[in-house]
This record gives structure tokens, C-alpha cells and sequence, in this order.
């Protein structure tokens, strides 16, 4: 098999076993989850290294920040990694361009192998001191309100594409909305220039002139890097086409959540993180009622900018949300 996967940790599969595990693996950007094991990618090619599940210890996100971070400002204001690592202490980072796929691999381990860990360490001590210092006894009143919104994340947890697509859109429009004309300009000169040197190549290459091939390839590197930047106003990337896309996602939320009589969310913030930021609020005592809830998590995440320094889980569950309250000006009605 060209380009057979080699292994990362100790126990290397049969070469059958293993050409099957990966054709029928499950694809998520560059790597993939198999029935034996998970593929991972080196910095050039998609699932190059394998891992059997008995090996590993762990499977996190990790998010460097790039200028921009809360603020959204720039060409990119995350990028996402896939971390693995194994029981014998290595470990291993991959690199991703959608942040969304890193999400899916880790839901799918959570689910399919629970005995795998999908946090860091100082996570699971988080959670563990927050759970011991939790309230015995809840107020029924709010254990009502608390049950509720469970209830409300439950559903939407049954349909995660929907609250996926929420996410990835806005964040996408507010990426594309915020992008300086200066850099726009500059992609759009270079894309201009590389068209004119492509074409001008394909002329003097058909009429037999000597420097037909060298237009051609200059050209041709121009306009690849312009596409590959992101940033040139076409197709996707216009601020028409994000705002389309945005209004889609937000309408598919709507209705997905009329099915659910009761739904408290507004379909904009219909994301499980919210449900979750709710929950910790009301069983602090900060909010006795969701609308109290709602109220207390729109101001806490309006306190979080650029020059506030926040854990690495406190920044994973920001940079999925906040963008929707941005871009609704946190508001309930758009």
C-alpha cells in the first residue's frame, strides 16, 4: 500500500488488518477514527501515523491564538490542533484548518471509547474541585430550571450538525466581515497579476516564444497563492455570501428547535456550550431563574476580550460562542 500508515505507538497491526482498519475509517480533515485504531497526519500527508486505542491516555483540543484572538480582526484568529497522548507519556500534535473536524474526533472517542480522556489534566482537576465544592442541595426551584436547560441540551446534542453549522457560520462571517480592506486589496492586486501572467504564459506559449513557460508558471503561483489565502472576495469569501450562509444556519436552528415544546434558547445561541455556561451559573447561585442565567452568561462573556487571560477550556468554549453574541449584538431578536 503507497504510503501505508507507520505506527506511532508500540503495537504495530497486521498489514491486512491495518490497509482495511484505514479504508474504512471514518474521515474527520486530516485524520480519521478506525474500528482498531486512530489515524493521524504528519505536517504534508492525511493519516500517515496510526495509534491503537489501548495506547492512548488522552485526546484534547488545543487552540493557539494568532492577532486578532477575541476580537476576530485578522485572516485567522485560531488555529486548532488535535493533541494525542499515549500512556507511555509521548505525544503528538496535529495540525488542523477547520476547528470543527477536531470537535468531531473528540465526540466520536468520547462516545465510542469513554475509557479515553477528551480533556487536559488540568481540566479533569478543574472539574474535580468544582464538583467537590458544588452545593449538597440545590434549591428545587432551581434543580427545576437547571433540569430544563438540560433537557434543552440534550436535544440539540441529538442533531450536532445543526449547532456545528451555527457556530463555524457565524464565526466565518465575522472573519470575512472584519477583514481589512488593505489585505483584500493586496490579495485581490496578486490575483489580478497572476491571471495576467497566466494568460499572458498560455500566448507566448503558443506562439513558440522561449519565455511562454516561465509566464505561465509565475502566473500560475500567483493565482494559486491568492485562492489559497482565503481572503480573496469570491465565491464563499464575499460578505454576501457569509451573511447567506449565517441566516441559513441560524433559520435551520429555528426550526429545529420548534420541535422541542418549551425550547428556552433563542436560535442564535442555541449551542450546548451556552447550555452548559447556564447550568455552572445557576448551581453557583449566581441566577435563579434560566432568564437570570442567560442574562449572567451574556455579561460574563462580554467581560472576555483580548487582554483578558483565560484557561485554555475557558478559551475552547469562548471562541465557539461569544461570535454568536457579537454578531447579535447580544441581543434576543435578530
Amino acid at each position: 500500500m503507497l504510503f501505508s500508515p507507520v505506527p506511532f505507538g508500540k503495537i504495530i497491526l497486521d498489514p491486512n488488518t491495518l490497509k482495511e482498519d484505514r479504508k474504512k475509517c471514518i474521515k474527520a480533515g486530516p485524520c480519521g477514527m478506525g474500528e482498531r485504531a486512530l489515524y493521524l497526519n504528519s505536517f504534508y500527508l492525511s493519516r500517515r501515523y496510526y495509534v491503537v486505542y489501548s495506547e492512548i491516555r488522552r485526546v484534547f483540543k488545543r487552540i493557539a491564538m494568532s492577532s486578532g484572538g477575541f476580537t476576530g480582526k485578522g485572516a485567522f484568529s485560531t488555529i486548532p490542533y488535535l493533541v494525542v497522548v499515549l500512556k507511555d507519556g509521548r505525544e503528538k500534535q496535529c495540525n488542523f484548518k477547520v476547528e470543527e473536524n477536531v470537535d468531531v474526533i473528540l465526540k466520536w472517542i468520547a462516545k465510542n471509547h469513554p475509557e479515553i480522556s477528551t480533556v487536559t489534566e488540568k481540566a479533569e482537576r478543574a472539574a474535580a474541585l468544582q464538583k467537590g465544592q458544588a452545593k449538597a442541595d440545590v434549591p428545587k426551584e432551581i434543580q427545576h430550571e437547571i433540569d430544563r436547560i438540560r433537557s434543552d441540551e440534550a436535544y440539540l446534542e441529538k442533531k450536532p450538525e445543526i449547532y456545528q453549522r451555527l457556530s463555524a457560520a457565524v464565526r466565518r462571517k465575522r472573519t470575512i466581515d472584519q477583514m481589512p480592506k488593505s489585505s483584500v486589496i493586496l490579495v485581490s492586486a496578486i490575483a489580478l497579476v497572476g491571471f495576467i501572467g497566466l494568460a499572458s504564459g498560455i500566448y507566448f506559449l503558443t506562439s513558440g516564444e522561449p519565455y511562454g513557460p516561465y509566464l505561465l508558471l509565475f502566473g500560475a503561483a500567483f493565482l494559486f497563492f491568492s485562492l489559497a489565502a482565503g481572503t480573496l472576495p469570491v465565491g464563499r469569501n464575499t460578505k454576501a455570501a457569509v451573511e447567506k450562509e449565517w441566516r441559513t444556519a441560524v433559520a435551520e436552528s429555528e426550526r429545529y428547535i420548534s420541535g422541542k415544546a418549551g425550547f428556552f434558547l433563542p436560535p442564535q445561541y442555541a449551542h450546548p456550550i451556552v447550555c452548559e455556561r447556564m447550568i455552572r451559573v445557576l448551581e453557583s447561585g449566581r441566577a435563579k431563574t434560566c432568564r437570570e442565567a442567560l442574562e449572567t452568561v451574556k455579561s460574563d462573556l462580554k467581560g472576555l476580550n483580548s487582554g483578558v487571560k483565560v484557561s485554555q477550556e475557558e478559551h475552547d468554549e469562548v471562541v465557539q460562542v461569544k461570535p454568536m453574541f457579537l454578531e447579535c449584538d447580544y441581543q434576543d431578536k435578530i
